[in-house]
């Protein structure tokens, strides 16, 4: 009898929690070896079941529980326990393949069950360690990591028992993949070198090299690009050492994964040139997996990430002479899911290439048109799904809007019926564009009288696409460093589409205002948990609460950047009704233009003129329209939730002809997070730890020397507060750590090079023995959140800087705060000048925690100070601190 733990470490299904995106990248799905139950005396096999092992390797699913299901019966007559909790553990695994995890948990349970009664039967059998992968792979499935953490445990331990290294690995990989989902990256890439070290000292052998492999691509799920290459170098060594042309294609097909994925990152990063360059060795390693010894499967999609690469660095002649070849190969896939994803895939690859150059919609309809019989043919409703909803897609390019609009629905029926939320949430969101026709008529202001009841169809269809992604938003956080990518694409448009819908009309009612500011914070959430990739704890506070209850002269802006307009709407203290502007015929080119312009002016000390210039444009979008307002009611603090690039742009700098916006006004960021119920600071309870690094380590040699670090704390010791001090030398992650856990600090102030990049791997804050990385924060201010029930009420990041100016990189601001667990942080959007520093870090302490001055007050008086000084009136000096999170 054959035990189906052929199975992929993540399951498909949970690969595919991002959408079609995986499949498009063709992730190496990272398969176990085969658990053979007859090596076991007290199995018999039979010809039945090992056609049923086939069928599900092909992916056909349902086929093969029906083999099994017969073989259920043959065992429940003849009364072989052990055959049967075998056969229930199979059948388990192809339940979650077709998405019925109720039976799949029944089966497993069954399994379990009937294990427990065998008499004689060891807990510490090869049989108990199958059961607890299949627990951990279905657990992990259902979103429950912890529980699947402690199953692969007890897996593994098992097969260490055994003497079986080859599975304990695989149970290794599996531990992997739950901590990423923990949020645990620093541990899950420890436990995966730990396997590296491991596979070390074994032998050469191709069970070596595909370990290898597999172990590389879960260290890409983990973000760990350098080591996840490594590990793939390694496995490609040992293949051609043993001249195995199949693995020799998977690692190169691997390794071009591992490239593609660097270039998703540098692309993110706006490092367009540099992304190109990447994405042409990519395409070198996928080629070099198209060789005619290994098998279609990979040859196909080696085919397929080149022609998506070809097409993205415009390559279209050698586009065009790809794809042919790929359409000769389709045929001779196995049927089964992997080769209807392949087709999908191929179909989409087909219809990126249709915007470059004209590609015969008829023959990706066709493509899909086979691909949906075979779904039918072998009964896998997600896979006909797949095909039904990318279908849809096609007749929507052609404006087809009926037969678009019922492939679409039949493809969600079926998506809801496994309940699929991956895939269910685009077939919502394509639902909408459909009866947008096109994203055209619904989002188009002016006469929209008779498409009003459409418009009404439309948003009810883009809320329930947001609904849906709200119940995947662990999912998405999960996903892997260069999947995360792809939010802008996949998941974000959903957002700002509905918010269009709602704020279509000149005069939107309340209740769509309110949600069109709901579904704005909540994309400010999911952006920031796309940046961390972890999820972010719920906080007690909503901003109307603070500014109803705790500070009545605070008013929150959200600005929201659209693709014709730039929409505002303002929140006032003790008013549930919403005010709403917008600015008309303002395209995103025209903000994005003045913009960076104006971030550009903000750090040359000559550029007086055109700083006012570029700070009056964006005051009169954002302030102008509700200045009255503001006035009327007395408001003191502006709370922004800010949109895009206006992100970067510091909010004091806005100029309206006269002043400056910080003359007037505290200012403080939130990016839609609720606040942690929020205190003001009280002077005679401030402790401080600061922490200033001078001279950066050797290892560091792109950081300049910080002479006025010193000087800075020194100021702050001589006001008589509480501070604790580490300096140069002793300013290490270690020492950081003893200090920080030893007394109950509320304010943490690091005078150190910092860096905030586009993603968390380039977010760090430099100390005396290298960097310590944003991903590190959460554990090292763990153990001083236990023991102190507020936690940090500030952090401050005196002399850190962000990258480039890119919007995203002003996440690692926020989520530096988050995994600090602190209420507020202060940083700057560029790189100081050290000198400016020290009257600034001076004038802030002198009147931080005072009565009735905020933080966002001292704040604004430290600004004032800077302008008032001749040496440092120009904004580059005072203008990029910024306060994220509590202003009180």
């Amino acid at each position: 009898m054959n035990l189906l733990i052929s199975r992929l470490l993540l399951s498909l299904p949970r690969l595919l929690r991002y959408g079609f995106l995986a499949l498009i990248i063709a992730i190496i799905c990272i398969v176990t070896s085969p658990v053979i139950a007859k090596n076991n005396p007290e199995s018999v096999v039979n010809s039945q079941e090992n056609q049923a092992q086939i069928l599900y390797d092909q992916g056909r699913f349902a086929e093969s529980l029906t083999l099994l299901k017969q073989s259920l019966q043959n065992y429940q007559s003849n009364g072989k326990q052990l055959e049967k909790v075998v056969i229930l553990m199979n059948m388990s695994l192809n339940y979650q393949q077709t998405g019925e995890i109720s039976a799949a948990n029944k089966a497993i349970e069954e399994a379990i069950n009937i294990l427990q009664k065998i008499p004689d039967h060891s807990q510490n059998s090869a049989i108990w360690a199958q059961a607890w992968d299949v627990k951990g792979s279905l657990q992990l499935a259902q979103g429950k990591p912890e529980d699947a953490l402690l199953s692969w445990q007890q897996a593994e331990a098992i097969y260490q028992k055994l003497g079986d290294s080859n599975k304990a690995i695989l149970m290794g990989l599996n531990q992997g993949q739950a901590l990423q989902n923990l949020g645990l990256y620093k541990r899950a890439s420890s436990v995966l070198q730990a396997l590296s070290t491991t596979l070390e000292n074994q032998p050469d052998s191709l069970t070596k090299a595909i370990s290898f492999r597999n172990l590389g691509t879960a260290l890409r799920l983990v973000g760990d690009l350098e080591n996840a290459e490594s590990n793939l170098k390694e496995s490609l060594k040992i293949a051609e050492k043993l001249q195995s042309p199949a693995n020799i294609s998977a690692a190169y097909l691997a390794l071009g994964n591992i490239i593609l994925a660097e270039a998703n990152i540098q692309s993110a990063q706006g490092k367009m040139e540099a992304a190109k360059v990447t994405k042409i060795a990519a395409i070198n390693f996928y080629e070099k997996a198209e060789v005619d010894q290994t098998s279609i499967q990979i040859q196909i999609r080696a085919k397929i990430n080149r022609l998506r690469l070809l097409i993205a660095i415009e390559k279209l002649p050698e586009a065009e002479l790809l794809y042919p070849q790929i359409q000769s190969l389709i045929p001779k896939l196995f049927l089964g899911r992997s080769g209807i994803y392949s087709q999908v895939n191929f179909a989409q690859s087909l219809m990126k290439l249709n915007e470059k150059i004209p590609v015969n919609l008829q023959t990706i309809a066709q493509i899909l048109a086979v691909a949906r019989q075979q779904a039918e043919q072998i009964q896998d409703v997600r896979s006909q799904s797949f095909v039904l909803g990318n279908l849809g897609h096609i007749y929507e390019l052609t404006k087809q809007w009926n037969i678009a609009q019922d492939l679409t629905q039949k493809a969600l029926n079926l998506s809801q019926s496994i309940q699929a939320e991956d895939i269910t949430y685009r077939w919502q969101w394509q639902i909408g564009r459909i009866l947008c026709q096109g994203e055209t008529q619904c989002y188009q202001r002016g006469d929209i009288q008779g498409a009003i009841p459409t418009e009404r169809l439309a948003i009810a269809t883009y809320t329930d696409a947001f609904n849906t992604l709200q119940s995947l938003r662990g999912d998405l956080v999960a996903s892997s460093a260069d999947v995360q990518y792809s939010f802008k694409q996949s998941v974000e448009p959903v957002y700002r589409q509905l918010v269009n819908l709602l704020l279509q009309s000149p005069e939107p009612s309340q209740d769509n205002l309110k949600q069109a500011r709901q579904v704005l914070e909540t994309l400010q959430i999911a952006k920031l948990q796309n940046f961390l990739q972890q999820a972010c704890q719920d906080s007690k506070l909503q901003l109307d609460q603070v500014i109803d209850t705790k500070d009545q002269t605070a008013a929150v802006i959200y600005s929201i950047i659209l693709n014709d307009r730039l929409e505002v709407i303002l929140r006032e203290p003790n008013n549930p009704e919403l005010s709403h502007y917008y600015t008309s015929k303002l395209s995103t080119q025209e903000i994005e233009n003045t913009l960076d312009h104006f971030y550009t002016s903000l750090q040359d000390p000559g550029a007086y003129e055109e700083v006012q210039n570029d700070g009056q444009q964006v005051y009169n979008w954002l302030i102008k329209p509700i200045a009255k307002r503001l006035e009327e009611d007395k408001i003191k603090t502006l709370i922004f939730v800010l949109d895009g690039s206006l992100r970067k742009i510091p909010m004091a700098a806005l100029y309206d002809g006269e002043k400056y916006l910080m003359e007037k006004y505290a200012i403080s960021l939130a990016l839609g997070l609720q606040i942690r119920d929020p205190l003001p600071l009280q002077r005679q309870e401030m402790k401080i730890l600061a922490a200033s690094l001078k001279n950066p380590p050797a290892s560091l040699p792109n950081f300049s020397v910080l002479p006025g670090v010193e000087k800075e704390v020194q100021e702050i010791q001589k006001m008589g507060l509480a501070v604790t001090r580490i300096a140069e030398a002793e300013f290490t992650t270690e020492n950081f750590n003893k200090k920080l856990n030893r007394d109950k600090f509320n304010i943490v102030h690091l005078a150190t090079h910092g860096y905030f990049g586009a993603d968390r791997e380039n977010t760090f804050v430099v100390t005396a023995n290298g960097k310590l990385n944003i991903s590190e924060f959460d554990q090292l201010f763990r153990t001083q959140r236990k023991s102190n029930t507020q936690g940090i009420e500030l952090l401050i990041l005196s002399a850190c800087q962000t990258a480039t100016g890119n919007d995203q990189e002003i996440m690692g601001i926020a989520g530096t705060t988050v995994q600090a667990g602190a209420s507020s942080a202060i940083a700057s959007l560029w790189d100081l000048d050290d000198q400016s520093s020290v009257p600034f870090i001076k004038e802030f302490y002198q009147h931080l925690g005072k009565p009735n001055i905020s933080r966002a007050e001292a704040l604004r008086l430290a600004q004032q100070s800077l302008l008032k000084n001749e040496n440092y009136d120009h904004p580059r000096y005072w203008s990029p601190y910024v306060l994220v999170g509590n202003w009180l």
